[in-house]
């Protein structure tokens, strides 16, 4: 493989998120993490308006309506995912009016979140599991779910200060471990009566490892 084979490559299967859209709004081109993250066939070619109602009905893509794009030349913006990632993107407008999309993952630089004493929503804590999944410090990293009636209060007493505590949306609490090895993580599941443990994986994200958990 040369270097420009190489290069292309890396931007067709790399971490960065790129997209091409025509002037009408119609997708023409994007790399598999984009189309990955809009829930997108590797074919299909839809427009900005189906592509977003499309991802709001299968519980995938930003968190918010995106806007209405404007005819700026240039732009960047932070965007919260339903996936728990954190996105900053830049827009540029093309020669022929198309726009051309670049998404790179921030969840490792969002800023320090209260974790003590504090039971989070399904999407804080994605956004928390994310940002710890990318963040190498926070490694070995491992999390445990516990019944859906297990006592909140209960169980945040039993945290430290250092862990996460999430429900998630079928009602079970999620209990974040930042390094945290198997054998540690095990003693504090039974001190937790959690009813499974699961170490996380170097690059998967807190969807993956919530649906593995």
């Amino acid at each position: 493989m040369n270097e420009d084979e190489l290069w292309w490559q890396t931007l067709a299967d790399g971490p960065l998120l790129l997209a091409l859209f025509d002037a009408g709004e119609c997708l023409r081109q994007a790399n598999a993490s984009y189309r990955q993250a809009w829930g997108l066939a590797a074919d299909s070619s839809p427009g900005w308006l189906e592509m977003v109602e499309a991802a709001q009905r299968a519980g995938v893509g930003p968190v918010d309506v995106p806007e209405r794009r404007g005819r700026m030349v240039q732009r960047g913006y932070e965007q919260a995912w339903r996936d728990g990632r954190r996105l900053w993107w830049v827009e540029q407008r093309t020669p022929e009016g198309g726009l051309a999309l670049t998404g790179v993952d921030i969840s490792a630089l969002a800023g320090p979140r209260p974790l003590t004493g504090q039971l989070l929503s399904a999407q804080a804590g994605r956004e928390l599991l994310q940002a710890l999944l990318a963040d190498p410090r926070a490694w070995p990293l491992s999390v445990a779910t516990l019944a859906p009636e297990a006592d909140p209060a209960e169980l945040l007493a039993r945290t430290r200060g250092e862990d996460g505590c999430m429900r998630l949306d079928d009602g079970r609490l999620l209990v974040m471990l930042p390094s945290t090895g198997p054998a540690q993580a095990a003693a504090l599941g039974e001190r937790l009566g959690a009813l499974t443990l699961t170490e996380a994986i170097w690059g998967e994200s807190a969807a993956a490892l919530i649906v593995r958990a």
